[in-house]
Parts: structure tokens; C-alpha cells; sequence
């Protein structure tokens, strides 16, 4: 009876009787590996490794004009098919304003949720959702050497700044026009202010009215008070500038705008 129970582990039978079962066992894990669901982020974004937006410094190996920048900075942007569109949008915005004004880029990317693990846009950000978001060079900063061209090459630069005297320029605007409610092709848009959760703010303008000027209404109509906050008006994902007209800007009668209020500095 003992010879029964001293086979051998080196017999052959036993050799085939043991190997399916180690195949069956590696085939259930590796099962168990690939059914296990995807790990979100469930933390907020304060608790999230999250660290502050910081400029990302380059130079371009084909030194580029603003116009060539921009160009490829919206083709990318406009064939993104992966990922979220509205963090794609905030990411936009915050990348127009980005060069000119850090602590509102920062503040935008905030309020989407977005965590930038290394603080530099281009090594990659996430959503709440655990998405990865990477961007190229190009669409981060601006390079160092960016050629000046004598025809406006500078616009990146004057995209949505303000001026030290601004309010000179709104009240410059306004004076001797008619009272909205008299004059013609009169609009109305809606703005959605990122400081609250409503009601949206309704106001009118001109066809001719730039944008400074109606985001000055928004602020009116909303109690904001102008001397301590700005407002920058976002629509489609972009930071318009003050010194062109909503219709400029490509808008389109009955689209709700974005209205970004941020403190005076």
C-alpha cells in the first residue's frame, strides 16, 4: 500500500494531473485582474496631490509668430475628441489668460476641478474623474523666442488684458451715446457669473458695444461692486477681448456667455 502513496512528483500522470490546475487558477486571476474596476478620484480637489500652476518655460526648435501660435494652439484644441469638452473649454481658458494673469488661469482649473500633479500644464493635468488631460508645448506658454512681426505678431499678448485706465475707456465708450432702449439693433445676452450658483444676469448692448463695456453691465446688474472685482466674459471655451464687439467674437443670438469674476489686483 505504501508504493501507492510514494509516487513519485516527477511522474508524468501526476505532471498532467497538476498542470491544469495551475493553468485553470492563473486564467481566474488574470480574469480577476482585468474585471477589477477603474479607481476614480473620490477625493476633493484639496485633497487631491494637486500642486500650484507655475509657467512652463521652452523654446520652440521653429521659432514661431503669434499668429502661427494661435493658429496651432485652436487646431488642437478644436480636434480633441477624447476627455470631457468642458474641461477641455476651462483648460482652453485658462491657457489664454494664462502668460498675463497666473492666479486667474489657476482659478479657472480650480472651478472645473482640475489637479495638476506637477503644477507645470505640460507634464499632463486630471479631472475628478481620474481623466488625463496632456497638452503639447505650444499650448502651455508662450516659447522664448517668439519672432515679433511688424504686422501685430504681439497679439497673444494684449489677448484679453486690461488696461491701467480702464474705467476712462468705458466711460469714453458710453458718452454720448443713446440710452440703449433708443438706440438700434439692440441684443440681449446671458451671463452665467462663476461667483454663484444664480440666477443668471440678463443684459443689453449694442451691436457695437465692446465686450469691456458690456461685462461693465454685467457687474452693474449683478451688485458686483467694480472696484474691487472684474469680470472677463468667456464663450465657446474662450477668453474674448475687451476691445472687440460679442458679434466679432463670432457669437451668436441666444448663446449663454461665461462670466468670470475675479478680484482686482
Amino acid at each position: 500500500m505504501g508504493c501507492c502513496f510514494s509516487r513519485s512528483p516527477s511522474d508524468p500522470e501526476e505532471a498532467i494531473r497538476i498542470s491544469p490546475i495551475h493553468a485553470d487558477q492563473t486564467s481566474v486571476e488574470q480574469g480577476q485582474r482585468q474585471q477589477q474596476p477603474r479607481v476614480e478620484h473620490s477625493l476633493p480637489l484639496q485633497d487631491r496631490f494637486n500642486r500650484p500652476l507655475h509657467r512652463h518655460v521652452w523654446v520652440s526648435k521653429i521659432p514661431l509668430t503669434a499668429g502661427q501660435l494661435r493658429l496651432r494652439r485652436e487646431e488642437y484644441f478644436d480636434t480633441r475628441v477624447t476627455g470631457r469638452m468642458e474641461i477641455w473649454n476651462a483648460i482652453r481658458m485658462a491657457v489664454d489668460v494664462l502668460d498675463e494673469d497666473l492666479e486667474t488661469a489657476q482659478e479657472i482649473l480650480n472651478a472645473a476641478g482640475v489637479s495638476i500633479p506637477t503644477g507645470d500644464l505640460r507634464n499632463g493635468v486630471f479631472d475628478e474623474l481620474g481623466n488625463r488631460y496632456d497638452l503639447p508645448e505650444y499650448c502651455v506658454s508662450i516659447p522664448m523666442n517668439l519672432l515679433q512681426t511688424p504686422d501685430g505678431g504681439g497679439d497673444i499678448e494684449e489677448k484679453g488684458a486690461e488696461t491701467d485706465d480702464e474705467e476712462a475707456e468705458i466711460r469714453r465708450e458710453e458718452k454720448g451715446k443713446m440710452p440703449i432702449h433708443l438706440q438700434e439693433n439692440i441684443y440681449s445676452v446671458t451671463a452665467r457669473l462663476s461667483d454663484r450658483g444664480g440666477p443668471d444676469i440678463l443684459v443689453r448692448f449694442a451691436k457695437n458695444d465692446h465686450v469691456r463695456v458690456i461685462a461693465r453691465r454685467i457687474l452693474d446688474n449683478a451688485g458686483i461692486p467694480p472696484d474691487q472685482f472684474r469680470i472677463r466674459i468667456a464663450y465657446l471655451g474662450k477668453i474674448l477681448k475687451d476691445n472687440e464687439t460679442l458679434h466679432e467674437s463670432h457669437w451668436v443670438d441666444g448663446h449663454l456667455v461665461n462670466a468670470l469674476v475675479f478680484p482686482k489686483t
